[in-house]
């Protein structure tokens, strides 16, 4: 039922023709579920900004690997995003994404972070326009706000787990992405070791 709704929600922030660059590029479908102390569901994208509640950096063959935060994150509609979604607008090729609590520290403590914070692997198939990277579920620590609420503070890399829901990702995609023909499932991979530069793929 959850899909159904979703599905049948007002779409916003859809991508243009433009930018998927006639086929050069795919629509990369993900899902984050977060829990905190106790199992607590922490909602990952409650503020729809920058720096929410957990963060994206993405590195690629034009970044040298390097991770570089995706700016404002994207989702399909309010109620999507609620539920975890988001998407990525991705060239065909290998890339790397890293993701992390929001920064609430100077800029060497947070570079830091990144270098220890859960890396996964996507692979964007040649030719492919709609991609699902599989759903991120993530285990943290958090702090309370002086404003109440809590924030994530670090993410227990090794309770990471990467989870396959491409039936609830197939009616998403039917019902936003109609004309981007069929979903293709390419679950991310936990990352480690060199990072492996090549784009795109054959």
């Amino acid at each position: 039922m959850l899909a159904v709704h979703l599905a049948g929600c007002a779409s916003t922030g859809l991508p243009s023709q433009a930018e998927l660059g006639a086929g050069a590029k795919a629509v990369v479908l993900l899902r984050v579920q977060c829990t905190i102390e106790g199992g607590r569901p922490y909602e990952p994208f409650g503020f729809s900004m920058v720096d929410d509640n957990v963060s994206f950096s993405l590195g690629s063959f034009e970044t040298g690997g390097e991770p570089r935060q995706t700016g404002m994150l994207r989702f399909l509609s309010p109620e999507s995003r609620r539920a975890g979604w988001t998407y990525l607008v991705l060239p065909h090729g290998m890339h790397y994404l890293v993701v992390s609590p929001p920064r609430r520290t100077d800029v060497f403590t947070f570079d830091a972070m990144m270098k220890r914070a859960p890396r996964f692997r996507i692979e964007v198939p040649a030719h492919a326009q709609l991609v699902y990277a599989g759903t991120l579920r993530i285990a943290g620590e958090s702090d309370w706000l002086l404003t109440g609420g809590r924030i994530m503070k670090s993410i227990r890399g090794d309770e990471t787990r990467i989870v396959n829901e491409q039936a609830l990702a197939r009616q998403l995609a039917a019902g936003y992405f109609p004309g981007l023909g069929d979903l293709q499932t390419v679950l991310m991979r936990h990352h480690e070791g060199p990072v492996i530069l090549r784009s795109p793929l054959p």
